[in-house]
Protein backbone atom coordinates (compact mmCIF):
# COMPACT_ATOMS: atom_id res chain seq x y z
CA UNK A 1 0.00 0.00 0.00
CA UNK A 2 1.43 3.43 -1.06
CA UNK A 3 2.63 5.74 1.75
CA UNK A 4 0.31 8.57 2.56
CA UNK A 5 1.09 11.61 0.44
CA UNK A 6 2.16 13.98 3.47
CA UNK A 7 4.84 11.58 4.63
CA UNK A 8 7.17 11.56 1.44
CA UNK A 9 9.73 13.68 1.09
CA UNK A 10 9.76 16.63 -1.59
CA UNK A 11 11.92 15.23 -3.83
CA UNK A 12 9.59 11.93 -3.67
CA UNK A 13 6.80 13.94 -4.68
CA UNK A 14 8.41 15.52 -7.30
CA UNK A 15 9.49 12.60 -8.92
CA UNK A 16 5.62 10.94 -8.63
CA UNK A 17 4.76 14.51 -10.53
CA UNK A 18 7.41 14.01 -13.49
CA UNK A 19 6.09 10.28 -13.69
CA UNK A 20 2.45 11.53 -13.78
CA UNK A 21 3.50 14.07 -16.69
CA UNK A 22 5.79 11.76 -18.22
CA UNK A 23 2.38 9.16 -18.11
CA UNK A 24 0.26 11.37 -19.51
CA UNK A 25 2.66 12.40 -22.72
CA UNK A 26 2.68 8.79 -23.25
CA UNK A 27 -1.05 8.08 -23.34
CA UNK A 28 -1.54 10.96 -25.69
CA UNK A 29 1.10 9.60 -27.88
CA UNK A 30 -0.15 6.08 -27.81
CA UNK A 31 -3.47 7.06 -29.06
CA UNK A 32 -2.22 9.12 -31.31
CA UNK A 33 -0.41 6.49 -32.61
CA UNK A 34 -3.14 3.90 -32.63
CA UNK A 35 -6.11 6.06 -34.23
CA UNK A 36 -3.82 7.31 -36.92
CA UNK A 37 -3.24 3.51 -37.80
CA UNK A 38 -6.45 3.60 -37.88
CA UNK A 39 -7.09 6.49 -40.17
CA UNK A 40 -4.50 5.82 -42.65
CA UNK A 41 -6.02 2.64 -43.64
CA UNK A 42 -9.49 4.28 -44.53
CA UNK A 43 -11.12 3.14 -40.94
CA UNK A 44 -10.62 -0.60 -42.87
CA UNK A 45 -9.90 -2.75 -39.82
CA UNK A 46 -7.64 -4.80 -40.57
CA UNK A 47 -5.71 -7.85 -37.91
CA UNK A 48 -2.70 -5.78 -37.80
CA UNK A 49 -4.49 -2.96 -37.06
CA UNK A 50 -7.24 -4.74 -34.80
CA UNK A 51 -4.12 -5.70 -32.76
CA UNK A 52 -2.75 -2.61 -32.77
CA UNK A 53 -5.92 -0.75 -31.13
CA UNK A 54 -6.06 -3.45 -28.87
CA UNK A 55 -2.24 -3.28 -27.68
CA UNK A 56 -2.99 0.62 -27.24
CA UNK A 57 -6.47 -0.03 -25.43
CA UNK A 58 -5.03 -2.19 -23.16
CA UNK A 59 -1.73 0.04 -22.15
CA UNK A 60 -3.88 2.87 -21.65
CA UNK A 61 -6.08 1.42 -19.14
CA UNK A 62 -2.91 0.11 -17.41
CA UNK A 63 -1.72 3.47 -17.49
CA UNK A 64 -5.33 4.86 -16.20
CA UNK A 65 -5.58 2.16 -13.44
CA UNK A 66 -2.03 3.38 -12.56
CA UNK A 67 -2.60 7.04 -12.74
CA UNK A 68 -6.14 7.83 -12.61
CA UNK A 69 -5.67 11.18 -13.61
CA UNK A 70 -4.47 10.57 -16.48
CA UNK A 71 -8.19 9.19 -17.25
CA UNK A 72 -9.46 12.49 -16.21
CA UNK A 73 -7.30 14.65 -18.57
CA UNK A 74 -7.76 12.55 -21.64
CA UNK A 75 -11.32 12.63 -20.98
CA UNK A 76 -11.59 16.37 -20.45
CA UNK A 77 -9.28 17.05 -23.43
CA UNK A 78 -11.35 14.84 -25.73
CA UNK A 79 -14.08 16.55 -24.48
CA UNK A 80 -12.75 19.77 -25.37
CA UNK A 81 -10.98 19.29 -28.84
CA UNK A 82 -12.70 15.79 -30.39
CA UNK A 83 -15.64 16.90 -32.27
CA UNK A 84 -18.49 14.87 -31.60
CA UNK A 85 -20.22 15.33 -35.05
CA UNK A 86 -19.39 16.00 -38.78
CA UNK A 87 -19.55 20.09 -39.96
CA UNK A 88 -21.03 20.24 -43.32
CA UNK A 89 -17.94 21.13 -45.77
CA UNK A 90 -14.86 20.09 -43.50
CA UNK A 91 -13.72 16.92 -42.42
CA UNK A 92 -11.84 17.51 -39.36
CA UNK A 93 -9.27 15.19 -38.22
CA UNK A 94 -10.41 14.51 -35.32
CA UNK A 95 -14.23 13.47 -35.56
CA UNK A 96 -12.84 11.17 -37.83
CA UNK A 97 -11.63 9.44 -34.89
CA UNK A 98 -15.44 8.57 -33.94
CA UNK A 99 -14.79 9.18 -30.18
CA UNK A 100 -18.31 9.24 -29.41
CA UNK A 101 -20.04 6.66 -31.80
CA UNK A 102 -19.69 2.42 -30.32
CA UNK A 103 -16.93 0.67 -31.89
CA UNK A 104 -19.87 -1.80 -33.84
CA UNK A 105 -21.26 0.95 -35.79
CA UNK A 106 -17.56 2.31 -36.99
CA UNK A 107 -15.76 -0.15 -37.31
CA UNK A 108 -17.82 -3.36 -37.13
CA UNK A 109 -16.30 -4.36 -33.86
CA UNK A 110 -18.74 -6.24 -31.43
CA UNK A 111 -18.38 -3.08 -28.98
CA UNK A 112 -21.79 -1.83 -28.34
CA UNK A 113 -20.27 0.84 -26.69
CA UNK A 114 -18.03 4.42 -27.35
CA UNK A 115 -14.23 5.17 -26.62
CA UNK A 116 -15.58 8.08 -24.51
CA UNK A 117 -17.81 5.82 -22.24
CA UNK A 118 -15.03 2.80 -22.42
CA UNK A 119 -12.95 5.66 -21.21
CA UNK A 120 -14.80 6.97 -18.51
CA UNK A 121 -15.48 3.12 -17.59
CA UNK A 122 -11.99 2.55 -17.26
CA UNK A 123 -11.28 6.21 -15.07
CA UNK A 124 -14.00 5.01 -12.75
CA UNK A 125 -12.91 1.80 -11.82
CA UNK A 126 -9.35 3.19 -11.80
CA UNK A 127 -10.31 6.31 -9.19
CA UNK A 128 -12.25 3.46 -7.30
CA UNK A 129 -9.61 1.25 -7.06
CA UNK A 130 -6.84 3.75 -5.75
CA UNK A 131 -9.14 4.63 -3.24
CA UNK A 132 -9.63 1.05 -1.96
CA UNK A 133 -5.74 1.07 -2.10
CA UNK A 134 -5.36 4.09 0.17
CA UNK A 135 -8.28 3.77 1.85
CA UNK A 136 -9.59 7.25 1.60
CA UNK A 137 -13.20 7.84 1.17
CA UNK A 138 -14.80 8.91 -2.46
CA UNK A 139 -15.16 12.44 -2.55
CA UNK A 140 -18.05 13.50 -3.48
CA UNK A 141 -18.42 17.24 -2.63
CA UNK A 142 -21.66 20.20 -2.01
CA UNK A 143 -22.82 19.10 -5.44
CA UNK A 144 -23.20 15.38 -4.83
CA UNK A 145 -26.85 15.37 -4.06
CA UNK A 146 -27.51 17.81 -6.58
CA UNK A 147 -25.64 15.89 -9.39
CA UNK A 148 -27.52 12.44 -7.80
CA UNK A 149 -31.22 13.93 -7.77
CA UNK A 150 -30.90 14.56 -11.61
CA UNK A 151 -29.23 11.49 -12.29
CA UNK A 152 -31.99 9.24 -10.85
CA UNK A 153 -35.14 11.53 -12.42
CA UNK A 154 -33.18 11.00 -15.64
CA UNK A 155 -33.28 7.44 -14.57
CA UNK A 156 -36.91 7.50 -13.86
CA UNK A 157 -37.82 9.58 -17.45
CA UNK A 158 -35.96 6.50 -19.30
CA UNK A 159 -37.92 3.98 -17.16
CA UNK A 160 -41.09 6.02 -18.20
CA UNK A 161 -40.18 6.16 -22.02
CA UNK A 162 -40.08 2.00 -21.56
CA UNK A 163 -43.03 1.70 -19.56
CA UNK A 164 -45.39 4.80 -20.48
CA UNK A 165 -48.67 4.19 -22.42
CA UNK A 166 -47.75 3.98 -26.24
CA UNK A 167 -50.99 5.54 -27.09
CA UNK A 168 -49.26 8.59 -29.28
CA UNK A 169 -45.65 6.81 -30.21
CA UNK A 170 -43.35 4.08 -29.58
CA UNK A 171 -40.34 3.60 -27.43
CA UNK A 172 -36.79 4.14 -29.35
CA UNK A 173 -33.84 3.00 -27.19
CA UNK A 174 -31.16 4.53 -29.64
CA UNK A 175 -33.06 8.19 -29.18
CA UNK A 176 -33.19 7.68 -25.55
CA UNK A 177 -29.66 6.53 -24.57
CA UNK A 178 -28.71 9.85 -27.63
CA UNK A 179 -31.12 11.83 -25.36
CA UNK A 180 -29.86 10.63 -22.09
CA UNK A 181 -26.43 9.94 -21.98
CA UNK A 182 -24.70 13.65 -22.04
CA UNK A 183 -26.68 13.73 -18.65
CA UNK A 184 -24.74 10.54 -17.64
CA UNK A 185 -21.75 11.55 -18.93
CA UNK A 186 -21.51 14.42 -16.62
CA UNK A 187 -22.34 12.67 -13.34
CA UNK A 188 -18.98 10.77 -14.58
CA UNK A 189 -17.08 14.01 -15.01
CA UNK A 190 -18.47 15.14 -11.57
CA UNK A 191 -17.30 11.88 -9.90
CA UNK A 192 -13.56 11.80 -11.55
CA UNK A 193 -12.75 15.52 -10.94
CA UNK A 194 -14.11 15.84 -7.27
CA UNK A 195 -12.02 12.20 -6.69
CA UNK A 196 -8.79 13.14 -8.39
CA UNK A 197 -8.36 17.12 -8.41
CA UNK A 198 -7.08 17.10 -4.63
CA UNK A 199 -4.00 19.38 -4.97
CA UNK A 200 -2.91 22.00 -6.91
CA UNK A 201 -0.67 20.64 -8.49
CA UNK A 202 -3.14 18.79 -10.69
CA UNK A 203 -5.30 21.97 -10.90
CA UNK A 204 -2.61 23.28 -12.49
CA UNK A 205 -2.29 20.68 -14.98
CA UNK A 206 -6.34 20.40 -15.56
CA UNK A 207 -6.24 24.33 -16.68
CA UNK A 208 -3.17 24.24 -18.84
CA UNK A 209 -5.32 21.35 -20.87
CA UNK A 210 -8.20 23.45 -21.11
CA UNK A 211 -5.71 26.12 -22.40
CA UNK A 212 -4.29 23.83 -24.73
CA UNK A 213 -7.00 22.35 -26.17
CA UNK A 214 -8.54 25.58 -26.82
CA UNK A 215 -5.33 26.80 -28.11
CA UNK A 216 -5.14 24.29 -30.30
CA UNK A 217 -9.14 24.28 -31.29
CA UNK A 218 -8.88 28.30 -32.10
CA UNK A 219 -5.76 27.98 -34.49
CA UNK A 220 -7.54 24.99 -36.33
CA UNK A 221 -10.56 27.13 -36.65
CA UNK A 222 -8.26 29.67 -38.36
CA UNK A 223 -6.46 27.31 -40.69
CA UNK A 224 -9.77 26.11 -41.65
CA UNK A 225 -11.00 29.73 -42.80
CA UNK A 226 -7.50 30.67 -44.51
CA UNK A 227 -8.32 27.53 -46.68
CA UNK A 228 -11.60 27.64 -47.24
CA UNK A 229 -10.95 31.49 -48.35
CA UNK A 230 -8.26 30.36 -50.73
CA UNK A 231 -10.65 27.70 -52.15
CA UNK A 232 -13.62 30.48 -52.63
CA UNK A 233 -15.74 28.61 -50.89
CA UNK A 234 -18.10 29.82 -47.64
CA UNK A 235 -19.36 27.71 -44.68
CA UNK A 236 -22.61 28.03 -42.48
CA UNK A 237 -19.41 27.17 -39.95
CA UNK A 238 -15.51 26.35 -39.20
CA UNK A 239 -15.95 24.62 -36.14
CA UNK A 240 -18.46 22.24 -33.48
CA UNK A 241 -21.75 24.05 -32.51
CA UNK A 242 -20.38 23.92 -28.84
CA UNK A 243 -16.97 24.94 -29.36
CA UNK A 244 -18.66 28.51 -28.80
CA UNK A 245 -18.65 27.77 -25.37
CA UNK A 246 -15.44 26.67 -24.90
CA UNK A 247 -14.11 29.66 -26.41
CA UNK A 248 -16.26 31.82 -24.26
CA UNK A 249 -14.88 29.97 -20.96
CA UNK A 250 -11.36 30.91 -22.73
CA UNK A 251 -12.01 34.90 -22.30
CA UNK A 252 -13.81 34.63 -19.24
CA UNK A 253 -10.76 32.52 -17.68
CA UNK A 254 -8.29 34.74 -18.95
CA UNK A 255 -10.36 37.99 -17.78
CA UNK A 256 -10.06 36.34 -14.10
CA UNK A 257 -6.66 35.56 -14.27
CA UNK A 258 -6.04 39.29 -15.23
CA UNK A 259 -8.67 40.81 -12.60
CA UNK A 260 -6.95 38.59 -9.83
CA UNK A 261 -3.68 38.69 -11.27
CA UNK A 262 -2.79 35.26 -11.15
CA UNK A 263 -1.96 32.26 -13.21
CA UNK A 264 0.75 34.25 -15.25
CA UNK A 265 2.44 31.46 -16.94
CA UNK A 266 -0.84 30.52 -18.24
CA UNK A 267 -2.18 33.80 -18.86
CA UNK A 268 1.03 34.70 -20.96
CA UNK A 269 0.02 31.70 -23.18
CA UNK A 270 -3.76 32.20 -23.55
CA UNK A 271 -2.87 36.18 -24.20
CA UNK A 272 -1.04 34.85 -27.06
CA UNK A 273 -3.16 32.41 -28.08
CA UNK A 274 -6.64 35.14 -27.63
CA UNK A 275 -6.61 36.35 -30.64
CA UNK A 276 -6.51 33.13 -32.86
CA UNK A 277 -9.73 32.38 -30.52
CA UNK A 278 -11.24 35.65 -31.04
CA UNK A 279 -11.02 35.35 -35.06
CA UNK A 280 -12.46 31.77 -35.17
CA UNK A 281 -15.33 32.44 -32.92
CA UNK A 282 -16.35 35.80 -35.29
CA UNK A 283 -15.62 33.67 -38.49
CA UNK A 284 -17.76 30.61 -37.53
CA UNK A 285 -20.67 32.24 -37.43
CA UNK A 286 -22.73 30.91 -34.48
CA UNK A 287 -24.39 33.75 -33.20
CA UNK A 288 -25.49 32.23 -30.41
CA UNK A 289 -21.49 32.19 -28.52
CA UNK A 290 -21.36 35.70 -28.42
CA UNK A 291 -25.16 35.75 -26.50
CA UNK A 292 -23.04 33.07 -24.67
CA UNK A 293 -19.79 35.58 -23.84
CA UNK A 294 -22.09 38.50 -23.11
CA UNK A 295 -23.94 36.25 -20.33
CA UNK A 296 -20.30 35.31 -18.66
CA UNK A 297 -18.83 38.68 -19.18
CA UNK A 298 -22.39 40.14 -17.16
CA UNK A 299 -21.59 37.56 -14.23
CA UNK A 300 -18.20 39.01 -14.00
CA UNK A 301 -19.55 42.70 -14.01
CA UNK A 302 -21.45 41.69 -11.45
CA UNK A 303 -19.05 39.99 -9.41
CA UNK A 304 -16.83 43.19 -9.94
CA UNK A 305 -19.91 45.48 -9.05
CA UNK A 306 -20.44 43.84 -5.35
CA UNK A 307 -16.64 43.68 -4.68
CA UNK A 308 -14.98 46.32 -6.48
CA UNK A 309 -17.09 48.35 -6.85
CA UNK A 310 -14.75 51.19 -7.80
CA UNK A 311 -13.23 49.17 -10.35
CA UNK A 312 -16.31 48.52 -11.89
CA UNK A 313 -17.58 52.10 -12.22
CA UNK A 314 -14.01 52.80 -14.29
CA UNK A 315 -14.50 50.26 -16.73
CA UNK A 316 -18.47 50.37 -17.29
CA UNK A 317 -18.17 54.18 -19.23
CA UNK A 318 -15.24 52.74 -21.09
CA UNK A 319 -17.03 49.39 -21.84
CA UNK A 320 -20.50 51.42 -22.58
CA UNK A 321 -18.56 53.82 -24.83
CA UNK A 322 -16.89 51.34 -27.33
CA UNK A 323 -19.91 48.94 -27.38
CA UNK A 324 -22.02 51.85 -28.28
CA UNK A 325 -19.41 53.17 -31.23
CA UNK A 326 -19.83 49.56 -32.24
CA UNK A 327 -23.11 48.46 -32.34
CA UNK A 328 -23.83 52.12 -34.29
CA UNK A 329 -20.66 51.40 -36.47
CA UNK A 330 -21.77 47.65 -37.38
CA UNK A 331 -25.67 47.54 -37.02
CA UNK A 332 -26.09 47.11 -40.88
CA UNK A 333 -23.44 45.63 -41.49
CA UNK A 334 -22.67 41.91 -42.03
CA UNK A 335 -19.44 39.99 -42.52
CA UNK A 336 -17.14 38.58 -39.32
CA UNK A 337 -16.55 41.78 -37.83
CA UNK A 338 -20.07 42.40 -37.43
CA UNK A 339 -21.38 39.30 -36.25
CA UNK A 340 -21.69 39.97 -32.80
CA UNK A 341 -23.52 42.71 -33.59
CA UNK A 342 -25.79 40.10 -35.55
CA UNK A 343 -26.39 38.26 -32.79
CA UNK A 344 -28.21 40.80 -30.83
CA UNK A 345 -30.41 42.30 -34.58
CA UNK A 346 -30.98 38.97 -35.55
CA UNK A 347 -33.16 38.25 -32.28
CA UNK A 348 -35.23 41.23 -33.65
CA UNK A 349 -34.74 41.75 -37.18
CA UNK A 350 -32.60 39.47 -38.90
CA UNK A 351 -31.74 40.33 -42.31
CA UNK A 352 -29.69 37.36 -43.78
CA UNK A 353 -32.13 34.05 -44.38
CA UNK A 354 -29.80 31.87 -42.59
CA UNK A 355 -31.33 33.75 -39.23
CA UNK A 356 -34.80 34.42 -40.91
CA UNK A 357 -35.23 30.47 -41.27
CA UNK A 358 -33.60 29.63 -37.85
CA UNK A 359 -36.13 32.33 -35.69
CA UNK A 360 -39.15 30.32 -37.62
CA UNK A 361 -38.00 27.10 -36.87
CA UNK A 362 -37.58 28.13 -33.24
CA UNK A 363 -41.00 29.76 -33.06
CA UNK A 364 -42.62 26.59 -34.70
CA UNK A 365 -40.27 24.48 -32.07
CA UNK A 366 -41.80 26.45 -29.28
CA UNK A 367 -45.67 26.09 -29.92
CA UNK A 368 -44.89 21.98 -29.97
CA UNK A 369 -43.12 22.31 -26.64
CA UNK A 370 -45.82 23.74 -25.05
CA UNK A 371 -48.15 21.67 -26.48
CA UNK A 372 -46.27 18.16 -25.35
CA UNK A 373 -45.22 20.17 -21.95
CA UNK A 374 -49.65 20.90 -21.63
CA UNK A 375 -50.35 16.97 -22.82
CA UNK A 376 -47.85 15.60 -19.78
CA UNK A 377 -46.82 18.56 -17.59
CA UNK A 378 -46.09 16.25 -14.80
CA UNK A 379 -44.68 12.65 -16.00
CA UNK A 380 -43.24 14.09 -19.28
CA UNK A 381 -43.49 12.19 -22.48
CA UNK A 382 -40.07 10.15 -21.61
CA UNK A 383 -37.06 9.91 -23.27
CA UNK A 384 -36.99 7.56 -26.29
CA UNK A 385 -40.61 9.14 -27.40
CA UNK A 386 -41.31 11.64 -30.54
CA UNK A 387 -42.78 14.48 -29.53
CA UNK A 388 -46.24 15.51 -30.80
CA UNK A 389 -46.21 18.14 -33.54
CA UNK A 390 -48.77 20.47 -32.91
CA UNK A 391 -48.01 22.52 -36.13
CA UNK A 392 -45.15 21.19 -38.90
CA UNK A 393 -41.76 21.43 -38.68
CA UNK A 394 -39.40 21.43 -41.75
CA UNK A 395 -37.80 17.92 -41.68
CA UNK A 396 -33.78 17.86 -40.63
CA UNK A 397 -33.59 14.37 -41.95
CA UNK A 398 -30.95 15.56 -44.83
CA UNK A 399 -28.67 17.08 -42.20
CA UNK A 400 -28.36 13.59 -40.81
CA UNK A 401 -29.80 15.33 -37.38
CA UNK A 402 -31.86 11.56 -36.89
CA UNK A 403 -33.23 12.13 -33.46
CA UNK A 404 -34.99 15.70 -34.26
CA UNK A 405 -38.32 14.24 -33.76
CA UNK A 406 -37.07 13.14 -30.26
CA UNK A 407 -34.42 16.54 -29.25
CA UNK A 408 -35.48 20.30 -29.51
CA UNK A 409 -33.21 22.83 -29.71
CA UNK A 410 -34.57 24.88 -26.76
CA UNK A 411 -33.19 22.71 -24.42
CA UNK A 412 -34.20 24.01 -21.60
CA UNK A 413 -37.90 23.25 -21.75
CA UNK A 414 -36.94 20.26 -23.71
CA UNK A 415 -36.00 19.10 -20.22
CA UNK A 416 -39.58 19.82 -18.92
CA UNK A 417 -41.40 17.96 -21.89
CA UNK A 418 -39.32 14.76 -21.40
CA UNK A 419 -38.69 14.87 -17.60
CA UNK A 420 -42.04 16.12 -16.40
CA UNK A 421 -42.26 18.78 -13.21
CA UNK A 422 -39.82 16.62 -11.09
CA UNK A 423 -37.10 16.46 -13.48
CA UNK A 424 -37.26 20.24 -14.43
CA UNK A 425 -37.18 20.96 -10.60
CA UNK A 426 -33.73 18.57 -10.40
CA UNK A 427 -32.61 20.68 -13.23
CA UNK A 428 -32.93 23.76 -11.90
CA UNK A 429 -31.88 22.93 -8.61
CA UNK A 430 -28.46 21.28 -10.07
CA UNK A 431 -27.89 24.21 -11.86
CA UNK A 432 -29.11 26.78 -8.54
CA UNK A 433 -26.82 24.80 -6.35
CA UNK A 434 -24.05 24.78 -8.34
CA UNK A 435 -24.26 28.64 -8.90
CA UNK A 436 -25.05 30.18 -4.69
CA UNK A 437 -22.14 27.17 -4.34
CA UNK A 438 -19.38 29.01 -6.81
CA UNK A 439 -20.90 32.51 -5.71
CA UNK A 440 -20.36 31.64 -1.80
CA UNK A 441 -17.04 30.01 -2.90
CA UNK A 442 -15.92 32.82 -5.04
CA UNK A 443 -16.55 34.91 -1.81
CA UNK A 444 -14.51 33.13 0.69
CA UNK A 445 -11.15 32.08 -0.92
CA UNK A 446 -8.34 33.86 -0.25
CA UNK A 447 -6.16 32.33 -3.49
CA UNK A 448 -6.45 34.16 -6.59
CA UNK A 449 -5.88 31.58 -8.79
CA UNK A 450 -8.41 29.65 -7.25
CA UNK A 451 -10.59 32.88 -7.55
CA UNK A 452 -10.15 32.77 -10.76
CA UNK A 453 -10.82 29.03 -11.40
CA UNK A 454 -14.21 29.71 -9.55
CA UNK A 455 -15.76 32.33 -11.13
CA UNK A 456 -14.97 30.41 -14.69
CA UNK A 457 -16.66 27.26 -13.53
CA UNK A 458 -19.56 29.68 -12.32
CA UNK A 459 -19.73 31.65 -15.70
CA UNK A 460 -19.99 27.93 -17.73
CA UNK A 461 -23.27 27.48 -15.45
CA UNK A 462 -24.73 30.44 -16.67
CA UNK A 463 -23.31 30.51 -20.02
CA UNK A 464 -24.57 26.56 -20.47
CA UNK A 465 -28.01 27.79 -19.86
CA UNK A 466 -28.05 30.32 -21.72
CA UNK A 467 -26.47 27.83 -24.67
CA UNK A 468 -28.69 25.19 -23.78
CA UNK A 469 -32.03 27.74 -24.93
CA UNK A 470 -31.06 28.06 -28.04
CA UNK A 471 -29.39 25.41 -29.33
CA UNK A 472 -28.90 21.87 -28.33
CA UNK A 473 -26.65 22.29 -25.34
CA UNK A 474 -27.71 19.61 -22.85
CA UNK A 475 -27.38 16.88 -25.25
CA UNK A 476 -23.71 17.50 -26.94
CA UNK A 477 -21.41 14.79 -24.97
CA UNK A 478 -18.63 17.33 -25.18
CA UNK A 479 -20.43 20.18 -23.31
CA UNK A 480 -21.37 18.41 -20.20
CA UNK A 481 -18.77 16.44 -19.99
CA UNK A 482 -16.49 19.93 -19.34
CA UNK A 483 -19.34 21.47 -17.30
CA UNK A 484 -19.31 18.21 -14.96
CA UNK A 485 -15.36 18.50 -14.58
CA UNK A 486 -15.77 21.70 -13.58
CA UNK A 487 -18.20 21.72 -11.39
CA UNK A 488 -16.21 18.64 -9.90
CA UNK A 489 -13.05 21.15 -9.28
CA UNK A 490 -15.23 23.78 -7.95
CA UNK A 491 -16.07 21.40 -4.46
CA UNK A 492 -12.47 20.49 -4.42
CA UNK A 493 -11.31 25.00 -4.20
CA UNK A 494 -12.24 25.25 -1.03
CA UNK A 495 -10.06 22.36 0.72
CA UNK A 496 -6.87 23.58 -1.91
CA UNK A 497 -7.64 27.13 -0.37
CA UNK A 498 -7.34 25.69 3.01
CA UNK A 499 -4.04 23.51 2.02
CA UNK A 500 -1.99 26.91 1.47
CA UNK A 501 -3.65 29.33 4.51
CA UNK A 502 -1.62 27.65 6.73
CA UNK A 503 1.57 29.12 5.16
CA UNK A 504 0.15 32.15 3.95
CA UNK A 505 -0.77 32.89 7.73
CA UNK A 506 2.76 32.10 9.04
CA UNK A 507 4.65 33.93 6.89
CA UNK A 508 7.58 31.43 5.97
CA UNK A 509 7.53 27.72 4.23
CA UNK A 510 9.48 25.78 6.93
CA UNK A 511 6.10 25.16 8.98
CA UNK A 512 4.17 23.81 6.23
CA UNK A 513 4.06 20.05 5.30
CA UNK A 514 6.22 18.74 2.14
CA UNK A 515 3.23 17.86 0.55
CA UNK A 516 1.79 21.87 0.78
CA UNK A 517 6.02 23.11 -0.40
CA UNK A 518 5.30 20.70 -3.55
CA UNK A 519 1.74 22.21 -4.37
CA UNK A 520 2.62 25.70 -4.09
CA UNK A 521 5.95 25.19 -6.34
CA UNK A 522 4.08 23.25 -8.82
CA UNK A 523 1.08 25.54 -9.10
Amino acid sequence: MLAPAASLSVERQRAQLRVERGLGVTLLLVTALAYGLLLATGQVVTLPILMAAGCASLLIAAIIIRRPITGLYLLVFAALFVEQWGIVGVDPLAWRLHFYETLSGTYGIPISASPIEMLILVSLLAAALAAGRTGARWYHGVLNWPVVFFLLTVVASLVWGIVGPNTYSTFWLNAAWAESRSFFYLGAAYLLAAQLIHNRARLRAFVWLIVAAVGLKSLQGVERYVVMRAAGQRLDSIVAHEDVVFFAAFFLLLSAFLLFQSGRRQRIVMSWCAPAVLVTMLVTQRRIGFVVLAAGFLLLGVYLLRTRPALFWRLAPIAIILLTLYTTAFWNHTGAVAEPVRAIRSVFAPTIERDRLSNAWRDLEKQNIAYNIRNAPLTGLGFGRPYTFLVPEPSLDATGFVYWRYIAHNAIFWVWMKMGVVGFIAFWYLIGSAIVFGLVTLRQLTDGYLKAVALTAVGLVVMQVFFSYGDLGLTYSRTMIFLGAMLGVLVRLPSLDRAVAPVAAAGKPAVASARVLVERRAA
